[in-house]
């Protein structure tokens, strides 16, 4: 029975993973998926507050996949967008992937909302991701150190939709999307210069961050 819960985990996760990275969603398609994101998360109860939003120095948004039965896994992707003043810069592409093991059956997909209280900690998830453990929704912190400083300088708002139960470990993992980025911005054009807006903005960017200010 073991052998079969495992082979039925691998096969969920070879079939759902691909899902969610298959056909490199473009800059407008994950500018519309973000905004479908900010959308779930703002129907939580525990949503993001006015205060909260005037204090980030940059958001990311990400939508995931996640399947497993036994052994599980994660994929997907988003945008980070670095706030400039009174303005936000163009969207930077990012995906995501995660293993994970522990009790967990079902599949689920999950909107995030990111919001950085630092440029440290925006220019560290980009860098080198986070790992981020939790089940359900609502509001968590980062999972490595001091949770009240994490909550000071990352809040991670989640919207699990979909059927996912059990204890779940794991670590979601990041990474630039160079292709996405290099399609929208040029092959030239490196991560400060979008993030500080110095590019030219994609179409869909205006929707998104007009969504943004309405939340502050």
């Amino acid at each position: 029975m073991p052998r079969v819960k495992d082979r039925l985990g691998w096969l969920l996760l070879l079939c759902l993973l691909p899902l969610a990275a298959c056909g490199a969603p473009s800059m407008e398609e994950r500018l519309t998926q973000a905004r479908l994101s900010l959308a779930q998360v703002n129907t939580l109860k525990d949503h993001p507050t006015p205060e909260q939003m005037k204090a980030a120095k940059g958001v990311a948004l990400l939508s995931i996949v996640q399947a497993g039965v036994g052994i599980g896994g994660e994929g997907g992707g988003g945008v980070v967008l670095q706030r400039n003043g009174s303005t936000w810069g163009c969207p930077y592409a990012v995906d995501v992937g995660a293993g994970t093991i522990g009790l967990q059956i079902g599949g689920q997909g999950k909107d995030l909302l990111l919001i950085f209280n630092s440029q440290d900690a925006l220019e560290d998830f980009v860098d080198g991701g986070m790992q981020l453990h939790a089940l359900g929704e609502g509001t968590f912190g980062a999972s490595t150190g001091n949770t009240n400083a994490q909550k000071r300088s990352t809040l991670v708002f989640l919207k699990g939709q979909g059927v996912f139960g059990g204890l779940e470990l794991g670590a979601l993992n990041v990474g630039p999307a160079n292709d996405v980025n290099s399609a929208t911005y040029g092959g030239n054009v490196d991560r400060a210069a979008i993030l500080s807006g110095k590019t030219k903005p994609p179409e869909g960017l205006s929707r998104l961050t007009r969504m943004l200010d309405a939340m502050d």
